[in-house]
């Protein structure tokens, strides 16, 4: 078997898709409501090979409850719930039914920075030091001298600690956003401090956007729910979002956290009091009215949310080539600019993903952990919508390997001091770097596989040396980069 140097992406489009464009014509969005809940799909679909229902999928998934908004033309095209918020009520889930947010509130806590900016008071590329009072960040000289700053903060360049946050359970004493940072009781996270240099790399770190949010309240002298409150959630008419670290605040029904088994998590949720990280209540639709007033302001539309050249400066990678931007990824299709988050707080998961150029977008929220369907979902919306650069990825022949055969792949590949892992999981590869990332690959074409959850757009390339034995693995992601293997 001849090594294959790297792979030329082939994208094409499914007959079955073809059929289902033409059927529905219509402008209905009852049409394409129900087109985009049965039309999901693998990232890798074999030719004629059936599409999936959205409601087959959720019992596929253990899943017991979603919620959807799509974006169509810079406004809500629709927005619908499905299935129940969870033990002992399980009312059923409409869009007013508010989920945990996750991480995807690091984008909301980077429009109320931004606006911040625009007020004069902060500074993107100072040292954060000069705008925090009641903390300040500790400078490991060992590790670097050069001052960390708001966008560093931002865009998860500053190279600080602490990934995440695991929440806490009502009844808890709760820990103030000093000793969060410092990790002190009650605090349950590691302190933040500087693990690498600034600028260096991405490194995801939560515990930068805690620093973020302290800085806000120093500054401002506010409460960081009330500016949210005051400067974001209310002028983008976010009525059902909220951030509270007291339950008995909520409304009446909100979705409650479930395991992966589908049971409703016995505390119901988690509690975040590191709200800029974590700690907002939404629902997709209102995630979807901020999106909107981004996109209008990225075109020049509208002043309401951010200036234009504010918004265009949230957009921007902070590293050369990068995919990380201000409180949101880039991903880049067909010369398209998009624009996502993921959230992962205990039993809740979600998405948004968007255009600013062409008003188009998606966000998912669900009450549990897997999160493939949410993928699914954005496909399908992508197929749907007919989003440029989302044609479909088509194995170029169908592919069975067998777990003896997928085991010649498996083994440790080093790029520099970089070592990825590739490992045989349930009869599928899984590609990793410790505590970095975790994808499983599906086969593509012979000796060829894609990543099912790395953005943007992945390909590894097994090769093989004269006597056909593995040798290298080759990535394709927006630039060629070759791994060699170091054993099996």
């Amino acid at each position: 078997m001849k090594p294959l140097p790297f792979l030329i992406i082939i994208f094409a489009s499914f007959h079955v898709f073809a059929q289902n464009a033409e059927s529905i014509k219509s402008d209905s969005v009852t049409a394409r409501i129900q087109q985009v809940e049965n039309s999901l799909s693998p990232l890798v679909q074999k030719e004629g090979e059936a599409l999936w229902n959205l409601q087959s999928q959720m019992q596929k998934y253990n899943l017991q409850g979603l919620s959807i908004a799509v974006i169509n033309n810079f406004q809500i095209d629709w927005a619908k719930g499905y299935g129940v918020v969870g033990e002992p009520e399980s009312e059923l889930i409409d869009p007013e039914t508010p989920f945990q947010a996750a991480s995807m509130s690091k984008f909301v806590n980077a429009v109320a920075l931004m606006k911040l900016k625009e007020e004069g008071k902060v500074d993107l590329d100072e040292d954060v030091n000069d705008f925090l009072s009641s903390w300040h960040l500790n400078y490991d000289s060992s590790i670097s001298t050069s001052p960390i700053t708001l966008r560093q903060l931002l865009s998860h360049t500053s190279g600080l600690s602490t990934h995440g946050f695991p929440g806490y359970k009502d009844g808890d004493k709760l820990p103030t956003i000093v000793e969060v940072l410092n990790g002190d009781k009650p605090a349950n996270s590691e302190p933040v401090k500087m693990s690498i240099a600034p600028l260096i790399s991405f490194k995801y770190s939560g515990g930068g956007t805690m620093i973020a949010q302290l800085l806000l309240e120093d500054v401002t002298g506010q409460p960081y729910e009330q500016y949210l409150a005051d400067h974001v959630l209310g002028p983008a008419d976010m009525r059902n979002s909220f951030y509270s670290i007291q339950p008995s605040k909520y409304p009446e029904q909100v979705a409650l956290a479930h395991d992966p088994s589908g049971k409703t998590l016995k505390n119901g949720y988690n509690i975040y009091p590191e709200s800029a990280a974590a700690g907002l209540w939404t629902t997709p639709t209102d995630l979807a009215k901020l999106i909107i007033q981004f996109q209008q302001s990225y075109k020049g539309k509208s002043k309401q949310l951010l200036l234009q050249s504010s918004a265009v400066d949230m957009t921007k990678p902070v590293l050369e080539n990068g995919i990380t931007a201000l409180g949101m990824f880039i991903e880049v299709e067909e010369n398209e600019l998009y624009l996502q988050h993921s959230g992962a707080n205990r039993g809740f998961r979600g998405k948004f993903f968007f255009s600013p150029e062409s008003g188009k977008g998606v966000v998912v929220m669900i009450n549990g952990t897997d999160t493939n369907i949410i993928d699914e979902i954005i496909r399908s919306v992508a197929y749907t919508y007919k989003w440029p650069g989302f044609l479909k990825f088509e194995a170029i022949k169908e592919l069975s390997y067998t777990s003896s055969e997928l085991k010649r792949f498996t083994g440790t590949y080093t790029l520099g001091k970089r070592k990825m892992t590739v490992e045989l999981k349930k009869d599928k590869l899984m590609v990793s770097e410790k505590k970095k990332w975790s994808s499983p690959i599906t086969p593509l074409q012979e000796n060829v596989f894609v990543a099912d959850h790395i953005k943007p757009k992945t390909t590894i390339t097994f090769s093989s040396d004269e006597n056909d034995k593995i040798n290298k693995l080759i990535v394709n992601q927006g630039g060629i980069f070759e791994w060699t293997k170091v054993n099996d």
